[in-house]
């Protein structure tokens, strides 16, 4: 997976690069993609702080309260903004500017943290012209929040985490928070186009080799010169599932393959069909077929 791996700016011994507390913290998980980091960030209990965030070169901050109840007093370019997040409220703000806010109630956020890069490559994720997102707090955002629960396990456990269905729910978060909270320009994006024969096989293909080289929506999308946003509804538009629904379903039936014609053990076979271990090969075989692998080949015998 493309992207930063580490802390974007150096914290200090006490505090994070968010300018939270680290001792403060009961929960701090970091995942990084190619131009989004997401962190999810959270105490124990009723919670009180203040953070000190100076100006940098780091694009935008979205927030997501995926808890009822905290309170928050914001100081900014923009002057004092008292604020009440229940879970699901958002907000968006600027690196490029000093923020300081005292923090009381509980305390369990989702953070998405928008490069640079991230808006200059918008219209590429829309298919059309996109100037900014619109800076808010405190605004209700229920589609966004239920996308963070999608990715929070893999949050919690990133050396497991799938890098296509992880690369997968950033485009969508990305997409979403151009349609949902676009500043000025209409970046609303094109409908779907169904891929060519040449078109899908081609990025079939490509998939199929991310077993071993955990195949990048951005690099296929690239290979078929449109932007990730349009692959991804094209390719669902022509096959009827997303890119990772289909790889899964390829992997899975090299696997029943493997089960009927050979005796290796079913953590071989996970390893050989590219699933990340036995565990993960079982819940997404008894997902499609309805039982575990091991019943599956011995009914099968």
């Amino acid at each position: 997976m493309n992207g930063p791996t580490a802390e974007p700016v150096t914290p200090s011994r006490s505090r994070d690069s968010l300018g939270c507390t680290l001792s403060d913290l009961a929960m701090d998980h970091v995942l990084a993609t190619r131009d989004m980091v997401f962190r999810r960030k959270a105490a124990r209990g009723l919670h009180r702080s203040h953070v000190d965030t100076p100006a940098q070169d780091r694009g935008l901050l979205v927030g997501v309260s995926l808890v009822d109840g905290h309170k928050r007093i914001g100081h900014s370019r923009g002057g004092r903004q008292d604020r009440i997040f229940d879970s699901g409220d958002i907000y968006i703000r600027d690196f490029d500017e000093n923020y300081s806010a005292d923090m009381d109630g509980y305390f369990d956020f989702f953070l998405i943290e928008l490069s640079p890069q991230f808006l200059q490559d918008a219209d590429r994720l829309t298919e059309r012209p996109c100037s900014d997102l619109a800076r808010i707090q405190a605004e209700e955002d229920q589609v966004l929040r239920h996308l963070a629960l999608a990715i929070l396990p893999a949050l919690a456990h990133p050396d497991a985490a799938d890098a296509l269905f992880v690369e997968q729910l950033a485009v969508t978060i990305g997409a979403h928070l151009l349609h949902r909270h676009r500043g000025n320009g209409d970046i609303l994006a094109g409908a779907a186009h169904r891929l060519s024969p040449i078109a899908i096989r081609q990025a079939q293909e490509l998939l199929m080799a991310g077993l071993d080289e955990r195949a990048s929506i951005a690099r296929i999308a690239e290979t078929l010169e449109m932007s990730r946003n349009a692959f991804f509804k094209s390719f669902r538009e022509t096959v009827g599932l997303s890119p990772y629904q289909w790889l899964l379903s390829q992997r899975v039936d090299h696997a029943r393959r493997l089960l009927l014609t050979t005796d290796l053990p079913l953590v071989e076979i996970a390893l050989t069909c590219g699933f990340s271990d036995q565990s993960h090969f079982t819940r997404i075989f008894k997902r499609l077929e309805g039982t575990s692998p091991g019943r599956w080949r011995q009914r099968s015998q």
